[in-house]
Parts: structure tokens; sequence; C-alpha cells
């Protein structure tokens, strides 16, 4: 088999890369990066955190891959450690100072040559809890289910719909100008 080849089968790769060959590891890594880069971005909206949270994503799957045990799609056990790092910087910036973040958010508005339009959806997406934006992130730009989101997140599938719901609200209140939440 030449692993080189882009529609090598996923659990074909993770087999390989269980038994310790680091060439489907990479393929792997080159298949997923971009997706969990987006996600994490779309979640935390600052790309030098993207690149930190895709990075660590990556090294805890490499560490953690004799565990993985296939019965979600290794995409999936992707995002759900992607949660887990992200729930961890979340911690870790709650400890911080909070002007600190909003500049470092306000940096990355500036840095960006934008439409007016993105910068408002951007800035109504930060106003939003990470909780409910990892599952605006997962449902309409990763394109999981309800209930593959919700096993990424861990919590029930009512909850993923909730949070997409009151998102969605509050994202259209913003939006229109009404500003009520």
């Amino acid at each position: 088999m030449n692993l080189d080849e882009k529609d090598t089968p996923e659990t074909q790769l993770v087999s390989s890369a269980q038994s310790g060959d680091t060439r489907s590891f990479e393929l792997l890594f080159d298949r997923y990066y971009d997706m969990i880069h987006t996600f994490a971005y779309r979640v935390c909206l600052v790309e030098t955190e993207a690149d930190d949270i895709a990075q660590e994503t990556f090294i805890r799957a490499a560490r953690g891959l004799q565990g993985f045990r296939g019965t979600a799609s290794f995409k999936n056990w992707l995002h759900r450690i992607a949660h887990h790092v992200l729930t961890d910087s979340f911690r870790r910036k709650v400890r911080r100072d909070a002007g600190q973040t909003e500049i470092a958010v306000a940096a990355e508005l500036e840095s960006q040559a934008r439409p007016a339009d993105f910068v408002r959806v951007h800035e109504a997406l930060s106003k939003l809890s990470p909780e409910w934006r990892e599952a605006i992130a997962l449902v309409y730009f990763d394109d999981l289910s309800h209930a593959e989101a919700a096993r990424v997140l861990g919590c029930a599938e009512t909850t993923v719909s909730w949070r997409i719901f009151r998102a969605k609200r509050t994202l259209g209140k913003m939006l229109a100008g009404t500003g009520d939440t």
C-alpha cells in the first residue's frame, strides 16, 4: 500500500500510526490539521491562539493514539481533544486580565483587512460564550450532527440544540442592532 495516497482510508492510517508508523500519523496530521485549526479559530477568534490550540491538539493526539479505540471517527476524536484543549485554554485565560484579551482580539481585527460585515459578525461572536461558539462551529462549520457535536462536547444532544438556538437568537439581536441578550 502506498501511504502517500490521499484516498487511503482513515482506519488504515490510524492502525498504521498506532503500530508506530510515523508517516501514517503525518498523513493524518496533513488531512486534519486545517479542520482543527479552523475549528479552534471559530471558537477562540484569535489566529495565534488557534495555532497553539491546533498544535496542542495534535501533540495530545500523538501521545494518546494508542488509547484511540475507534468507537468514534478519528475526526470526531480530534474534535474532542481540541474541545479539551480549548477548555484548558479558556480556564487559563480567565486567570489573566480580561483587558489583555480584549486588546488581543482588537489587534487581531485591526491586522486583518476584512469587510465591515465580517468585523460586526466577529465582534458579535466574541460576545458569545465559548460553549455557544463551540456548538456553532461544530454544527455549522464542521458539519457535525447535533449528536456528534454532543459527543465531542461531552453533553446531551438537547444541550447542543439549546446552545445553538440561544446563540442564533442572541446573534440575531446583536446584528439587528437591538443588543438585547
